[in-house]
């Protein structure tokens, strides 16, 4: 004889997205010579007047074997900074990046974007969620 035993509650979970940010492909997109930025966990939480560091990747198509030249757009209120500018093929793909709001920021979210671009192509655009919180 068979005997049913009787079924523990359904769990349901919520996620919400958090991890690695990417941009959308530069250079030839939907190739392999195309490459892509892809960012730490956001928003990236800051206080007034501090730092932080995240690191970026820049995540290459099979055939992409140019350099990317990264920069970040200002902002009024939040300089970011790249520990360096030019990421050549067969150098380490990570980069560094520094976000330092000023000291009158207001608390709040803001978006940084960096753009890699090579010598030719579309470029890549990342955009990072920065929350500023107060001092």
């Amino acid at each position: 004889m068979l005997k049913l035993l009787p079924l523990p509650p359904l769990l349901v979970a919520i996620v919400i997205p958090t991890g690695c940010t990417t941009s959308p492909a530069g250079s030839i997109p939907g190739t392999d010579q195309s490459f892509k930025l892809e960012g730490g966990t956001t928003p990236i939480s800051v206080k007034q007047g501090d730092s932080q560091s995240v690191k970026i990747t820049v995540d290459r198509g099979k055939n992409f074997h140019k350099s990317v030249r990264l920069s970040a757009e200002p902002n009024e209120k939040i300089r970011a900074t790249c520990d360096r500018d030019l990421v050549k093929d067969g150098e380490p793909q990570d980069v560094n990046v520094k976000i330092h709001p000023a000291e009158d920021a207001p608390p709040g979210d803001y978006t940084v974007t960096l753009t890699g671009s090579s010598d030719s192509g579309a470029p890549a655009r990342l955009n990072l969620a920065v929350k500023v919180l107060k001092k």
